[in-house]
């Protein structure tokens, strides 16, 4: 399997479907003090947990902060596009009839 990544909002997305849902981190020294980096960990665990492990997902997942102090509605939003691009695009809608 190869990885692909994807650039949304204030994250880099590194990922891989088909495997069991997990998410990784490459948060540097350079985001701030330990205490800013975790809470970043804890805002994506909380939003990966609620898009990605409660649907189900099958994606392994590494995510980067492309600036400092990302917030946790940027957080969401990206993690939504992602979803939204990763899975909910690959949907094949047929069309349904009706019957009288």
């Amino acid at each position: 399997k190869t990885a692909k990544s994807l650039s949304i909002g204030d994250l880099l997305f590194i990922y891989s479907k088909g495997s069991p849902p997990s998410i990784g981190f490459a948060v540097s020294t350079k985001y701030g003090a330990a205490h800013q980096r975790n809470l970043f960990k804890r805002r994506c665990r909380s939003v990966f947990r609620m898009l990605f492990i409660n649907r189900c997902a099958q994606v392994l997942l590494v995510v980067r902060p492309k600036t400092k102090n990302v917030s946790y509605n940027s957080v969401l939003t990206s993690f939504s596009a992602f979803y939204d691009k990763i899975f909910i695009k690959n949907l094949i809608i047929l069309p349904v009839m009706f019957y009288q």
